[in-house]
């Protein structure tokens, strides 16, 4: 596994998304939970932004479940 760090990424609409430590929806499963880790297309691991970023890895808020990988495509900012 490969961590490494950086400047936060930039897509357009939100200046840093997605970034370790928001809150997002994975549309997926309809479950709301914390980014911990980002993973882009190549399987390099990310522990700040990254800058094409292709999974995240989801810690379940409030709740003791198993961490999940989900498609950044699938998710959406929780306020």
């Amino acid at each position: 596994m490969t961590t490494t760090t950086g400047g936060p990424a930039s897509t357009g609409a939100f200046p840093s998304w997605p970034a370790v430590g928001i809150r997002v929806l994975d549309t997926g499963t309809g479950r709301v939970g914390v980014v911990l880790l980002l993973r882009d297309a190549s399987g390099k691991v990310y522990t700040e932004g990254a800058g094409r970023p292709a999974r995240a890895l989801l810690r379940c808020e409030g709740r003791r479940e198993p961490r999940w990988w989900a498609e950044v495509g699938g998710l959406r900012s929780v306020r």
